[in-house]
């Protein structure tokens, strides 16, 4: 799942009523799905702030066909010799002069790896990486 958080607007056009940030949520495999959640205000006189979700889920949209699942897609096109979502040998030889020095520093001892607990929300040194940036995780 990928959550994209969009930057509040500078300002409070509605006061303090925020619902939260605008947030787009990408979801893949096994149940695919687009989601944009929006605050928008209520239509009418009135100056109240609703959340509200634009949902595209594949499985509900789509319910005539059938989606393989991310192995089968894989093999297939392994098969079919459609190389579009195979890493090409330049990139791999790239990532690996990247990483490496870095596997490199954790094998010494010199760069320990951040542990945390299985399902939690990450790292702490993440949430400290994301707020340098201006950043805010939310569920």
């Amino acid at each position: 799942e990928i959550r994209m958080q969009f930057k509040s607007i500078p300002g409070a056009l509605y006061g303090d009523k925020s619902l939260g940030n605008n947030e787009l949520v990408i979801r893949i495999q096994p149940e695919e799905a687009i989601t944009l959640k929006i605050s928008n205000k209520v239509p009418g006189l009135g100056m109240d702030l609703n959340r509200t979700k634009l949902n595209l889920q594949y499985s509900e949209g789509y319910k005539e066909f059938e989606f393989p699942d991310a192995y089968e897609r894989l093999i297939l096109d392994a098969v079919n010799g459609d190389k579009r979502l195979f890493i090409r040998s330049d990139e791999l030889k790239a990532a690996w002069e990247i990483f490496t020095p870095a596997l490199h520093k954790i094998d010494n001892g010199e760069l320990p790896p951040e542990l945390y607990p299985y399902g939690s929300r990450g790292p702490v040194g993440a949430h400290y990486l994301a707020s340098k940036y201006g950043v805010r995780w939310s569920m």
